[in-house]
């Protein structure tokens, strides 16, 4: 963990580097003359953002990685706003050059904004506030920034506000190499279209080390979904009130957020608190429920609570793969073993898929999470187990609400504990995927922590806000869901005793392990909190258990 810090930090520090050696005057020439392909990018950028700011009632604008401020400072509006940058260079050229403008200019790294919105006071003086990243801006900063960055301005954002971020439209590029990039050697130096352009990637690299990269609006609707936003492209839109969506305009790719588009699993999992009580508490294998009604009494005599938790996780993939080899008969070898192509949502550290593996059912895997730490690990799972296993399963860092797998290419779909985060309405998403990707006739198969049909909202309240949800799934609205995309030999399995039991264990186990763990004690409080309240709340209004469905309707 400490070396993926010491990179993160070290590519974080080579872009910065890059951005601090331009000069802040050559880029503000570069984009504010009227010559310029970029100047009715900007001022269209100004107006989407003064709409939305009348239209939506927002109080305060903060522009992150706000350059040389000619979005920020020329905009028709009272509404105080402020700008922040990690390049101390830009931040003096914006003092400088829109002195006398109702703005703020603040030297301030992005990964750092909530600290220092709540160290300015700026949460006391503000309600709604409209946070924008524009210009490309999240795409000059490493990959694995991205995620936390839009995470902080989500959290910045707070209940009542409203992100917005913008990439440069794929479909312009050669338009831009020809037209920007060749024309400003003083911003990117000189390069040679030949050799520096990379045309089906969209993609520049000079010998300066400056990089650009334009995508169209359906991979940036992907890099989103990828990045634990939900939003979707609306071709035809008409309003700026900060509806959730992705549109375009001029040279710009326009992405609009808020908190109701993320499930916050992405920076929760990603975390280093997260990914100590994930390895060290609860096992670093099989991250999921378990079940504690298959252990023995011999077995829960003399086996310790944490390998109780391993034992009981082991023994529900198991009793997951026996559900699985029962349904999936089509699919068995001459010698009587099934052989599967499997599509796992929400895998974890890929513990079912090399369970799979190892019991010879896997033709191949793909394994697809949100978590970019999880992902590794997962990864090196595989290849620590045996080096044919991570040949035959495929770990993809992205959202299972969109998986890049091909149409009909699956024979199974399967997930353990992981749908419950996207909330009850985007698991109508997370069927209609599985339903695409699996072929005729295929399964999907998954267990999934649900409430109950009658379960007391208030009472619910404290698990709503812990996983940022309004409301959980029911067994009901994944039936709903699974019929609605043509599913059908619905069975349900509930084993919701299991459920207090679990999270009661893994309190214990961090009351035993958590002070040596590393673990922050805000994180350790915060968590035997929830904890409790799973183990509390279980028994009256929580269910688990398995769903199983056959895709054997065509949906038009």
């Amino acid at each position: 963990m400490v070396a993926s810090v010491e990179i993160e930090n070290s590519l974080y520090e080579e872009e910065r580097l890059i951005w601090q050696s331009m000069t802040p005057t050559a880029w503000h020439n570069s984009v504010s003359q009227k010559d310029s392909i970029f100047y009715k990018t900007y001022v269209a950028t100004r107006r989407q953002l003064e709409q939305t700011i009348i239209n939506g009632g927002y109080d305060v604008i903060i522009e992150v990685g706000c350059g040389t401020g000619d979005v920020i400072a020329q905009m028709d509006t009272s509404v105080p706003r402020y700008g922040v940058d990690l390049n101390p260079s830009f931040v003096e050229f914006c003092k400088a050059t829109y002195a006398t403008q109702n703005c703020e200019f603040h030297v301030v790294d992005a990964l750092e904004l909530l600290s220092w919105w709540k160290a300015e006071g700026l949460d006391k003086k503000f309600c709604r506030p409209l946070i924008s990243c524009v210009n490309n801006t999240l795409n000059i900063m490493p990959d694995n920034l991205r995620s936390k960055v839009i995470e902080q301005m989500l959290c910045t954002a707070g209940p009542y506000g409203l992100c917005m971020a913008t990439y440069w439209n794929g479909n312009f590029f050669s338009h831009a190499v020809l037209n920007y990039y060749k024309k400003n050697p003083q911003l990117c130096g000189e390069f040679d279209i030949s050799e520096h352009v990379d045309w089906s990637k969209r993609s520049l690299l000079t010998p300066t080390n400056y990089s650009t990269v334009w995508h169209t609006p359906q991979e940036v609707e992907q890099l989103m979904h990828s990045n634990d936003i939900d939003v979707v492209i609306n071709e035809s839109p008409s309003r700026h009130d900060g509806t959730p969506e992705i549109n375009c305009e001029e040279l710009a790719i326009f992405i609009w957020f808020n908190h109701t588009c993320s499930s916050y699993a992405k920076g929760y999992y990603d975390s280093d608190d997260a990914q100590k009580f994930y390895n060290h508490i609860w096992g670093g294998n099989t991250i999921h429920v378990g079940r504690y009604d298959l252990l023995s009494q011999d077995e829960i005599t003399s086996l310790s609570i944490i390998d109780q938790v391993s034992t009981a996780g082991h023994r529900h993939e198991t009793d997951l793969l026996n559900i699985i080899r029962s349904k999936m008969t089509t699919n068995c070898d001459v010698d009587g073993s099934v052989k599967l192509r499997v599509v796992d949502m929400g895998c974890g550290y890929g513990s079912l898929l090399r369970h799979m593996w190892k019991e010879n059912m896997l033709w191949s895997g793909v394994g697809v999470d949100l978590s970019s730490e999880m992902c590794s690990q997962s990864r090196l799972l595989n290849m620590e187990y045996n080096k044919e296993c991570e040949k035959d399963i495929k770990i993809i860092e992205g959202s299972f609400l969109d998986i890049d797998v091909l149409k009909e290419s699956t024979d199974l779909v399967v997930s353990i504990d992981s749908l419950l985060h996207v909330g009850p309405v985007r698991q109508y998403r997370a069927v209609e995927e599985a339903a695409r990707v699996l072929r005729p006739g295929g399964y999907m198969i998954f267990s999934d922590i649900m409430q109950t049909e009658d379960a007391d909202p208030e009472e619910m309240e404290p698990i709503y806000d812990r996983i940022h949800l309004s409301k959980m799934g029911t067994v009901e609205n994944y039936k709903a869901a699974l019929e609605k995309y043509g599913f059908t030999n619905i069975t349900v399995e509930l084993h919701s005793e299991n459920i207090p039991i679990h999270y009661g264990k893994i309190r214990k186990v961090m009351e035993e392990k958590g002070s040596c763990s590393g673990i922050s004690d805000a994180y350790l409080n915060r968590m035997a909190q929830g904890l409790t309240m799973w183990e509390t709340l279980g028994p009256k209004n929580i269910v688990w258990g398995i769903i199983s469905a056959r895709k054997t309707k065509k949906i038009a």
